[in-house]
């Protein structure tokens, strides 16, 4: 009978740093560097953290600020705070409640999210959800279902994150938008590409390419409307 393997657990609290390795869980309270690759089967954060290289989680919980250097990949993530990846970040059910700035592609089977949000390459999921409360920006924005509005920015909200949400206007913009069913409000986009397309107030869009049906709201603006 084969044994599975098991894996120690890493526990930081205070200050301090560790080496890369393959733990269960690593559990971070206060502030910490990881200076070499983490794979795990848990990563919790409540506070601050760096990481040099690679994580690879199945479960992500962050509570606060996490800097990846490099590649962040994860199963199940609930983001509230700050996070900033400088290379990828890869995931199935991502949450956020918070602010997170990507400069490569940030890809997942879902993503609900709420608050502002940064994508240099392409943000692509099986279902976008994105309520932005401060200003969104992706170069790319792709998916079967996608949905974008903006948040109403309520008291509550703001007082949690306003430390982490730069006072912008609430819109997303973005170079294109390809996906089935597509639902926008306050969004700017070149092009937008879709089957059945929902234009809603606030929506400035030059080219709309659409197989099935087409909805223009009267406070929204559509250059160039275009069945095919």
């Amino acid at each position: 009978m084969e044994r599975k393997a098991t894996y120690p657990d890493l526990k930081i609290n205070g200050v301090g740093q560790a080496s890369g390795g393959t733990y269960r869980e690593v559990r971070i309270d206060g502030v910490s560097r990881l200076k070499g690759d983490i794979e795990c089967e848990k990563l919790r954060l409540n506070g601050m953290a760096t990481a040099q290289g690679t994580i690879r989680a199945r479960e992500l919980e962050c509570d606060g600020k996490l800097n990846a250097v490099r590649l962040l990949e994860a199963g199940n993530a609930v983001l509230n705070g700050m996070i900033k990846v400088k290379g990828e970040f890869r995931g199935e059910k991502v949450e956020l409640n918070g602010y997170i700035v990507v400069q490569g592609d940030l890809s997942a089977e879902s993503f609900h999210g709420r608050g502002c949000v940064e994508v240099g390459g392409l943000l692509n999921a099986g279902e976008v959800n994105l309520t932005a409360e401060g200003r969104c920006t992706a170069r790319e924005i792709g998916g079967e279902s996608i949905r974008i509005r903006r948040g109403t920015g309520g008291s509550r909200w703001r007082t949690m994150w306003s430390w982490a949400i730069p006072k912008l206007t609430a819109i997303t913009e973005a170079d294109t938008i390809e996906g089935d069913r597509i639902d926008l409000e306050h969004t700017t986009a070149s092009v937008v590409r879709g089957s059945v397309v929902h234009v809603g107030k606030g929506c400035k869009i030059g080219r709309v390419e659409y197989t099935g049906e087409l909805n223009v709201h009267p406070d929204a603006r559509v250059e160039n409307p275009v069945k095919v």
